[in-house]
């Protein structure tokens, strides 16, 4: 059973193995924040100002209380995430700037 905090579950941010139209909750407290994602594709490449990488996943983010707002977001292994679009409803953007490896590791 997952733990809840004021009423919010745990959730995931990103499945261990994405697979095209793969749907899953990136959040989930009900009437606050209800964010869900869907896998579109695992071979995209992306350009940010930390560089450029191949073999990035896409995913379409979705939240059923903002029903126009869709965004897209590029993930590298290994790394997180090095884009965020908004596409629809919005016209939000953030990129990864730089990246250090082991920086913001949560400790165990």
């Amino acid at each position: 059973m997952p733990r809840t905090v004021g009423g919010t579950r745990e959730t995931i941010v990103m499945r261990g193995h994405p697979r095209v139209g793969r749907r899953y909750r990136e959040e989930h407290y009900p009437g606050h924040a209800e964010d869900g994602a869907k896998v579109l594709s695992p071979s995209e490449q992306v350009q940010v100002p930390w560089g450029h990488r191949r073999h990035v996943l896409m995913t379409e983010n979705f939240n059923p209380l903002e029903p126009t707002m869709r965004e897209y977001k590029l993930y590298a292994r290994g790394v997180g995430p090095l884009l965020e679009v908004a596409v629809s409803g919005g016209s939000d953007r953030a990129e990864l700037l730089q990246y250090r490896r082991g920086a913001g590791q949560l400790p165990q």
